[in-house]
């Protein structure tokens, strides 16, 4: 049975966000949390190719405790196992940290044939994590896809490639990120939703992953927020008389 892991991320509604004037970072205290959009179409194409193929998926997030509302909502899904990777030393991360985070944390759970990510968070929008986590994991990253089977230890993967499609057989494992045009997510069933609270999720800190403390959380992230805006977006209004 093939072994599928998507990373998902709780992202602060960015649509009602509010920012800290002195360090420039989202206020996620006072802004309603959401699972990321981009990790929603990840975690559809896990649960697409799990009811295709037979797979077991396993859902995992980096994040403060609360976080584990998003994996939750991955249970509800259709996810077979939900990993809360969470520790105060990790506070403050930027996305190279925390694909450190998840890469270690992958290596933990054991064999794996994907890691499907989303291709970018809204909450800052780098689309970094899923081309660092190849280069942490050693091995390809496919993104614009279109089609994809898997064939014995190979997938066969139509994606789009500029202005034409591109067909590949890449050997298995790797890495596939996914945007808000890979699919269309399932809605949850109403006893899924119900028992999603129920499941267990598995909580991973610093001493589970290794490492020293300085690798991580602000002191191993070498980002710095310079400036930060708002931008909203109003639909114009033309009115034709007669």
């Amino acid at each position: 049975m093939l072994s599928l892991i998507v990373c998902i991320k709780q992202v602060p509604d960015t649509q009602k966000a509010v920012f800290d004037p002195t360090t420039g970072a989202i206020d996620r205290r006072g802004t309603e949390n959401i699972m990321n959009p981009d990790d929603l179409h990840a975690l559809e194409m896990a649960l697409c190719i799990k009811d295709r193929y037979g797979a077991r998926v396993t859902a995992i997030t980096m994040g403060p405790p609360q976080a584990d509302d998003v994996l939750s909502e991955a249970y509800a899904l259709g996810a077979d196992e939900c990993v809360l990777v969470s520790d105060p030393r990790f506070a403050g991360s930027d996305s190279l940290v925390t694909t450190r985070v998840l890469s270690r944390a992958i290596l933990r759970l054991g064999a794996f044939d994907l890691v499907i990510t989303g291709c970018e968070a809204i909450d800052g929008n780098t689309a970094h994590v899923g081309y660092q986590l190849s280069e942490f994991l050693s091995m390809p990253l496919i993104t614009q896809i279109h089609e994809f089977m898997i064939d014995g230890n190979h997938a066969i993967i139509e994606r789009l490639y500029g202005h034409e499609y591109q067909k590949i057989r890449v050997r298995l494992p790797l890495l596939l990120s996914m945007g808000k045009n890979s699919n269309r997510v399932r809605i949850p069933r109403l006893v899924d939703i119900k028992e999603c609270v129920e499941k267990p999720i598995s909580l991973m800190t610093l001493n589970d992953i290794g490492g020293e403390a300085g690798e991580y959380g602000a002191a191993g992230s070498p980002t710095v927020v310079i400036k930060t805006e708002i931008f909203t977006h109003t639909r114009g209004r033309a009115v034709l008389e007669g």
